[in-house]
């Protein structure tokens, strides 16, 4: 493990891309694999078994309790909380003060089995700031969800969806949807659409 005279603190058994910039005060525990040119923000803590694609950031004072996949050109925004078990696609972008949850039931305590559940964030979505995921919810490709919002079930692809619980109001402008326009031509010209970031 490294221990920089800035607060970082890198383990031994994480991988950081070339180009990736760790900021002061954060913490990536073992078994982390960053991709390239990425930004790790003041404070951020990975635990164990994140991996981030390249070109992404992820910000200041958020976390990632571990064992999550996180997609290339990603920006998880300042003070947001990644649940175990999460897939977050590329593109993706998740507004401050964003939380999600892996499990229906809290067990603290108590006599029965923690069954976690994680959550996926398709490719493009766009998540506005304070907004609430429950486990098992799959956020489709493209869709926006809108501030606040509280989000309890499936959102289809190109779905605008607000409120709590989070309801379907619309659909995202084909000219707002990356999933039509940016993938494809990376397809086109060679370019891997995903990033391998599992185990």
């Amino acid at each position: 493990m490294a221990f920089f005279s800035d607060g970082r603190w890198v383990s031994d058994g994480a991988k950081i891309g070339e180009g990736t910039i760790v900021q002061a005060g954060a913490v990536i525990e073992d078994d982390c694999v960053i991709g390239r040119n990425c930004r790790i923000g003041y404070h951020a803590v990975l635990r164990r078994g994140t991996r981030i694609g390249d070109n992404s950031i992820f910000g200041t004072l958020s976390a990632s309790e571990g064992w999550n996949m996180i997609g290339s050109h990603v920006t998880i925004h300042s003070q947001c909380h990644i649940t175990e078990d999460v897939k977050i696609e590329d593109w993706v972008f998740i507004a401050p003060f964003f939380c999600g949850a892996n499990t229906m039931r809290i067990v603290h305590g108590r006599d029965y089995p923690l069954v976690k559940e994680g959550y996926t964030i398709k490719s493009g979505a766009r998540i506005a700031i304070g907004v609430n995921v429950l486990p098992a919810v799959t956020i489709g490709l493209d869709a926006l969800i809108g501030a606040g919002a509280v989000v309890t079930r499936d959102i289809p692809d190109y779905a605008i969806a607000f409120g709590s619980p989070a309801k379907v109001v619309g659909k995202v402008p084909e000219d707002e949807r990356l999933c039509v326009r940016i993938l494809p031509q990376q397809t086109e010209h060679g370019r891997s659409l995903r990033v391998d970031i599992s185990p």
